[in-house]
Order: structure tokens, then sequence, then C-alpha cells
């Protein structure tokens, strides 16, 4: 009777794949006694299938680990020493005099900004007709910018210039004649 008992405790442990989370069609319990040494030798073979897939999904974890640990962080990362991590973009931006001819303010902002505003502008400042030189700073080179020139009088038109990064030059400049 230990032996009955014995038996069929490892069966349902083996039916319930032993907590492994998976239900492969083992959730039959035997029926007879005859059935009982047949599911037996299936479950066994289960049993050896599901170490032999376990050891090697431990294998494999310990290898993916190993790499991971070995390249983390900072370390991983190999960058020439002439790199200093720096990608803001000065650009000086002359407006000859003579642009306007009268009082007016400009915005130079984002090329692709639909509302002129500061979270998208670099530079909103009045002009005259003795022109402005700055220098502004712009976020990484792949910036495009739109200047709009407007006017304290609404009889007059807005101006609208554009810049785009210049690789081929050193020191980035807009100048706007």
């Amino acid at each position: 009777m230990n032996k009955v008992i014995a038996i069929i405790i490892t069966l349902l442990l083996t039916a319930c794949g032993g907590g492994s989370g998976g239900s492969d069609g083992q959730s039959q319990t035997p029926s007879s006694t005859t059935n009982t040494t047949t599911t037996t030798t299936q479950s066994t073979t289960n049993t050896d299938t599901q170490a032999q897939t376990t050891t090697e999904e431990q294998a494999a974890e310990e290898q993916i680990t190993e790499e991971t640990n070995s390249e983390e962080g900072m370390e991983a990362v190999v960058v020439d020493e002439s790199f200093d991590f720096q990608t803001d973009v000065p650009v000086s931006v002359s407006i000859g005099p003579d642009v306007v001819s009268s009082r007016a303010f400009i915005n130079i902002c984002q090329q692709d900004a639909t509302l002129t505003n500061e979270d998208t502008c670099f530079l909103r400042a009045p002009i005259d007709s003795n022109g402005l030189t700055v220098q502004i700073l712009l976020p990484h080179s792949e910036q495009k910018l739109k200047a709009e020139i407007w006017y304290y009088s609404t009889s007059i038109e807005p101006l609208v210039y554009n810049w785009e990064f210049d690789a081929t030059v050193q020191q980035q400049e807009w100048k706007i004649n």
C-alpha cells in the first residue's frame, strides 16, 4: 500500500509539473494500476527532458550574465580621447545695418516650430536700423533655425530668414543683410 501511495504522489507531482509552471497535457491522473506503470515511464522520461532543458537554459543565462557583466556601464563605452562630449554649437548671428528701417523685433527660433514662444526660441530681442550682432548656443548641429523680424507697425509684413548648420566651416555664422 505504501508503494502505491508513493507512486501516486510521484505521479501527481510530475503531472502538475513540479512547479515549473507549464501544463503540457500531463495533468491526466491514472485510472487503473496498468496505466500507472505506463504513466510512470512517461513521466520519468518527461522529467529527464525537463531537467535537460532547465540545465541548458541555466547555462545560456549564465553565459548572457557573464557577457553583460564584462561590458557594463561606462566601462563598455569606447570613445576617442579627442571627443569632449559637447554637442553645443555656437552660432554668431549678424543682422546688418539698414535691414530694418524702423523699430522691429526679432525672433530666432526652431525652424519647424509652429508657435513662436520662449520654449522654441533662442533669441527674442528688439532691433533697429543699427543692426544687431549676438552669439547664440544651439543644443546640437542638426538644429535648423528661422529668423522672423516683426515691425512694430502692423502695415509692414514680417521678414523671414532660414539657417542650417554648415559642416564645411569651423565657426558657424549667420549673416542677415
